[in-house]
């Protein structure tokens, strides 16, 4: 009995160790799946903050959640884009494809136009169009 409560605290204290060394199942360099390099993220809204980017007219459609996956070599992101406001509204985006050496590895994406109702989350998706891109950002300007 002694034998069997030695073997049951042994294998509890190994499973313990193991866990604690452990620190999530985010692969270093990635946050929710995306590549973030060395960059500090604890939190989706810190993913969100590193990864979108402003341009032109400023939107009040938010992006509230960004995940990433690997489709073989390609980049899959999908990013939730939140509407709070009264109104419809109109604005445009695109993805900005980044290489290993943080130049960009594709040719500038055409704007694509997007009609968000009132009080809706839409999500957006996009596979990366070459297998250099290591990494991206996703562009936002209102239309209105």
């Amino acid at each position: 009995m002694r034998h069997a409560w030695t073997i049951g605290a042994v294998l509890v204290a190994a499973l313990a160790a193991g866990c604690a060394t452990k620190k999530g199942f985010e692969v270093p360099g990635q946050a929710f799946g995306c590549p973030i390099g060395d960059a500090k993220v604890a939190s989706m809204d810190d993913l969100v903050k590193l990864k979108v980017v402003m341009e032109g007219s400023r939107t009040t459609v938010v992006p509230t959640e960004m995940r990433c996956t690997r489709s073989g070599d390609l980049l899959k992101i999908d990013a939730n884009l939140n509407n709070d406001s009264r109104s419809v509204k109109r604005i445009s985006y695109k993805f900005r494809w980044i290489d290993r050496e943080g130049m960009r590895a594709w040719e500038e994406e055409s704007w694509k136009p997007l009609l968000i109702y009132d009080n809706s989350n839409l999500v957006i998706n996009s596979i990366s169009p070459t297998n250099k891109a290591a990494d991206f950002r996703l562009v936002l300007r209102s239309q209105e």
